[in-house]
């Protein structure tokens, strides 16, 4: 968070994280964190609430640059979980060596209402391999990435997983920024008859290796949307206390006292919650319950933290000069935001 914090107005500005923290946090194994020892990586055993509480830990810091800096660990996790002997042999070596890659996990499509499980991104039998053609949204890193596992709908079959190395012809990247995250370096991904070998498919196109990718996907997403919410609610509860009006400290109205409190209230349910997932998928048990109720407080209450945290500073919370407008940004993302990640 200390290293963070002071690159994010930069960062969100120029819709790019620091190229030193990327390398830090690559020297950190953050790759290597979802990937069991016996493949290369850094856990005996893979922990869903291990990597919770460290994406948790990166969004206090910005959440744009925490998903940038977390995004090729998507693709080492997706790896390790669903990857054949093949598949890992040829692409982890590069995820727990020293020159860690840029890569993407896309699920995004720009469309209104966007559903994971009604993809409009298709992939057909082609030449004993598949066809690959749509466009994917708020791909974080996607003009430097490398390697892409990228969701495409297989007629017949329903929604799949690909790996598709970015120098494969037929692919082309444009920006992409949002509101939030714009540290991420989100971009538009083009797929126009990019033609894949029949080894690139994931998990054998089961769709509940599908399903598990868009609950784990939505898991990390609300420990973000807790480590921002924690940072508002730690910069909110010390500007009451320092801002005056009228001779004394706002903090002493009890209409800023409350909108605090439910701040912090709202925050813990949503921490709880995720925290519970988490625990169910390192259990292995089932988990796709816990991960929808601690989606619906993420796409509601993380929302309305953000909102009480513009409110709470008045016209303070509009500018720039103060974090809260970014946080604000950042956790309307949170809420809206598949795939790009994994836990």
């Amino acid at each position: 968070m200390a290293r963070l914090r002071p690159a994010a107005s930069g960062a969100d500005d120029a819709c790019a994280a620091p190229l030193e923290l990327l390398t830090q946090s690559n020297e950190l194994g953050l790759t290597m964190v979802g990937v069991p020892e016996e493949l290369g990586g850094a856990v005996e055993e893979r922990s869903a609430t291990t990597t919770v509480l460290l994406s948790e830990a990166l969004a206090g810091g910005d959440m744009g640059i925490a998903v940038a800096c977390l995004a090729p660990a998507a693709v080492s996790t997706a790896l390790s979980l669903w990857g054949d002997a093949q598949q890992q042999a040829t692409y982890l070596p590069a995820f727990v060596g020293d020159d860690v890659p840029a890569a993407a996990l896309a699920v995004m499509e720009p469309r209104p209402l966007f559903n994971p499980f009604e993809l409009e991104t298709k992939a057909r039998a082609a030449k004993g391999g598949y066809l690959l053609n749509g466009v994917k949204a708020l791909v974080p890193r996607a003009s430097d990435a490398e390697l892409f596992v990228i969701a495409a709908e297989l007629p017949g079959e329903g929604p799949a997983l690909f790996i598709v190395e970015s120098k494969t012809s037929g692919i082309s990247i444009e920006p992409n920024p949002g509101m939030g995250i714009r540290a991420a370096a989100t971009g538009r991904l083009i797929l126009e008859d990019v033609q894949l070998p029949a080894t690139s498919l994931l998990g054998g196109g089961d769709r509940g290796v599908f399903g598990e990718c868009i609950a784990l996907g939505r898991l990390a997403w609300c420990a973000l949307a807790v480590g921002t919410g924690q940072a508002v609610l730690d910069y909110v509860r010390a500007y009451v206390k320092d801002r005056t009006a009228f001779g004394e400290p706002i903090s002493n109205r009890q209409a800023v006292a409350f909108a605090v409190a439910n701040i912090a209230i709202e925050l813990e349910g949503l921490r709880l919650a995720t925290y519970r997932a988490a625990g169910r998928v390192d259990q292995g048990l089932s988990f796709s319950r816990e991960v929808a109720l601690a989606r619906r407080l993420c796409a509601d209450r993380a929302m309305t933290i953000g909102s009480e945290g513009v409110q709470l500073l008045g016209g303070h919370g509009y500018v720039k000069e103060h974090p809260v407008e970014r946080w604000y940004r950042d956790l309307r993302a949170a809420g809206l935001m598949e795939g790009a990640l994994l836990v």
